[in-house]
């Protein structure tokens, strides 16, 4: 599933909350091991604890991470 960024300029992003799988109390999010900045216009999708992100027609950069379950506060 790809989904375009909603930030105005540029975005750090640690970790991504929210992503499928979800449920009840809990959010299945994704720690990425190293800070990635997204932009406006960017296109991203993540997939097997990797998260995508395509800018522009140029391919689509990968970034690893680990998948964990948080608590809905």
């Amino acid at each position: 599933m790809t989904e375009p960024v909603a930030a105005d300029r540029m975005e750090l992003v640690n970790d991504l909350e929210g992503l499928p799988g979800s449920s009840g109390g809990c959010l299945l999010a994704l720690r990425l091991e190293v800070p990635v900045c997204l932009r406006a216009g960017d296109v991203w999708w993540a997939e097997d604890e990797v998260l995508y992100v395509q800018r522009g027609d140029l391919p689509a950069v990968a970034h690893r991470g680990r998948l964990e379950w948080r608590r809905k506060w």
